[in-house]
């Protein structure tokens, strides 16, 4: 109602301005009975005020779907019987329609990029898995080197896959029940290698409880690959140890991945989880993308997890997420 009102205020000021010129018009003319230039005065107010309501009962639905709060789904509503309502209403099919194409084509060009990623991803790691196979027996340090730069690549396709598939998330997760401690053994397992090449220890504070947490095993397993692999980066040369730690609190279960590393300098840790951001560290190593933190950052939030990260430069990362 107010927006109607506000909307035709100036009628009713066009209105009022007449009616005084009409009353004194008449009055300069001699016409001075009071009664009869009142009831004219009258009958042009509510001659409006009639046409206001017919207005208001015509387009109501346009002003009150003008007020209504706005929607993030497609919705046409009914605007009225009047012209301009059934105006608004054709131009608003027409809009969706256009904008409905547009955004099928859209998704039609993502899914065909993402499956082509997937491919290109799968058709990679044969030629990988075959050098890993070729220089298996060998120990020697150029080999070593290899397989730190291998460790890189797989690596790096693991997180352009991942990358790719993190805006159709929705569609491609499955909540489970998790053992937590075997499937961070076994995370742990998968990076012997890692650990081997960088010179790292890996220490495990389990409780002998086996504890359960409810979360999708792929994704949360690419989410805490990326933060051992940021850990054991930025911990060679530094320190040797990485402890992975477990322990229940309350109604939640407490996973801590701690490293004592170069840390992260005070003015960087706000914008960790930022993408691209590399910050100080990220100028020191120049392999850094700063998109790992993002995805894992997303993904925690996707997964409904909540993960803290408290780091000191020169002493270590910890990073602390929550099951509820």
């Amino acid at each position: 109602m107010r927006l109607f009102l506000s909307s035709h205020l100036s009628l009713f000021f066009i209105t009022f301005i007449q009616g005084i010129f009409v009353f004194c018009y008449y009055w300069f003319l001699g016409f001075q009975e009071l009664d009869h230039l009142f009831y004219v005065f009258i009958i042009q107010i509510l001659s409006i005020c009639l046409y206001l309501v017919y207005r208001w009962i015509q387009d109501f639905k346009l002003y009150r779907w003008l007020q209504e709060p706005q929607q993030e789904e497609l919705h046409i509503p009914y605007m009225g019987k009047s012209a301009l309502g059934e105006s608004l209403h054709e131009r608003q099919c027409i809009i969706t329609q256009l904008y409905e194409n547009k955004l099928h084509k859209v998704q039609s060009d993502l899914n065909e990029r993402i499956t082509f990623i997937d491919q290109w991803v799968h058709q990679m790691k044969t030629p990988l898995s075959v050098i890993h196979l070729m220089i298996q027996d060998h120990d020697e340090e150029l080999f070593q080197q290899i397989r730190k730069e291998l460790y890189r690549l797989e690596d790096g396709l693991k997180t352009v896959l991942y990358s790719s598939r993190l805006s159709l998330f929705e569609k491609d997760y499955t909540i489970g029940k998790i053992p937590l401690q075997s499937f961070m053994n076994e995370i742990i397992m998968e990076n012997k290698r890692l650990y081997i090449q960088y010179k790292i220890l890996p220490k495990t504070l389990f409780p002998e409880e086996t504890l359960f947490v409810y979360s999708d095993k792929k994704w949360l397993h690419f989410a805490i690959g990326q933060i051992i692999s940021n850990a054991v980066k930025y911990s060679a040369n530094k320190s040797d140890k990485l402890i992975f730690r477990i322990e229940k609190q309350g109604k939640r279960i407490l996973l801590v991945i701690q490293d004592f590393g170069v840390g992260i300098p005070s003015q960087d840790i706000r914008r960790v989880f930022d993408p691209y951001f590399t910050g100080i560290n990220g100028r020191l190593y120049h392999e850094s993308t700063g998109m790992g933190l993002y995805f894992v950052k997303e993904i925690m939030n996707k997964l409904q997890h909540e993960i803290k990260l408290e780091s000191v430069a020169g002493e270590g990362t910890t990073f602390k997420i929550y099951f509820s």
